[in-house]
């Protein structure tokens, strides 16, 4: 039986912008997708609830009320908290109360926000909310998941993709551990590689990388197998399922519990059973 953390998974997202419903239709999606935690060969320790809607949008928090009602159905959920830069509301208080409900990280998306992700510096745009969110993430010792890469849903920006712009981050807020949510596929996952491998506070996480084309964009990644978590980004293509995703990247990498489990664990602030 392999053991597997799926650190990246979008169910319960409630009521979205209209637009965000184009992708979950591209992908032959029209409800809630049936969830199976185990079969004879995995079983999922855990599910991580990412709450950024798919699409570009205005939303402050996107999904993460509603995915709070879904976690609370069963301990197999864990749960990111989101908030969107560009509002102007109190981003402290609103990831106090995040945290007060229970979140293991907060989980950033710069594509579907429009920011970049060191926009808080003064020649960067001077975005003072940036910098409190960080500011709380390394105080609460909260990792931060990045998404990194390019989108193809409606109204994204792929321009802010590039994990170029969190090298400021990482040497400003040298406490705070940062993931590189889909290793810039498939533009600049060589960008993201070198932040792994050379900063010590920095994590690959793989999710949406095709599970057969991950030692392509990766070539190295076994190099770096302690600083590689995994995600299904799950519901990202038709007919893909939990445990069905999480078998072909075992066939393509074989069972690595660090990768596929045990990394997770290491990073994030989790009372595990």
């Amino acid at each position: 039986m392999y053991h597997v953390i799926d650190s990246h998974v979008h169910l319960g997202m409630g009521n979205m912008p209209s637009h965000c419903y184009d992708f979950l239709k591209s992908i032959g999606l029209e409800n809630e997708p049936k969830v199976i935690i185990a079969d004879e060969e995995i079983e999922l320790d855990y599910i991580v609830l990412i709450p950024s809607f798919p699409c570009g949008n205005k939303s402050c928090t996107d999904g993460f009320y509603s995915q709070l009602k879904l976690r609370k159905t069963s301990s197999v959920y864990l749960q990111m908290g989101t908030i969107n830069p560009n509002c102007n509301i109190d981003v402290k208080k609103e990831l106090e109360n995040q945290y007060s409900k229970g979140i293991i990280g907060i989980k950033l998306h710069p594509v579907h926000h429009y920011f970049k992700p060191n926009a808080y510096r003064q020649e960067e745009g001077n975005l003072k909310n940036l910098e409190i969110i960080y500011s709380f993430a390394e105080d609460m010792k909260l990792p931060i998941v990045f998404h990194t890469g390019t989108s193809n849903t409606s109204m994204s920006r792929n321009k802010y993709g590039d994990p170029i712009y969190i090298d400021d981050v990482i040497k400003d807020f040298p406490r705070l551990k940062i993931v590189l949510a889909h290793s810039g596929r498939p533009l600049w996952t060589s960008n993201a590689y070198f932040m792994a491998r050379n900063y010590a506070n920095v994590y690959l996480e793989i999710s949406s990388i095709p599970p057969l084309k991950i030692l392509s964009y990766l070539p190295g990644i076994k190099e770096i197998r302690d600083r590689v978590i995994y995600g299904s980004d799950f519901p990202n293509y038709k007919g893909q399922t939990l445990l069905g995703h999480a078998k072909m990247v075992i066939s393509s990498l074989g069972y690595d519990s660090g990768i596929m489990r045990d990394n997770f664990m290491k990073i994030f602030k989790v009372n595990f059973n």
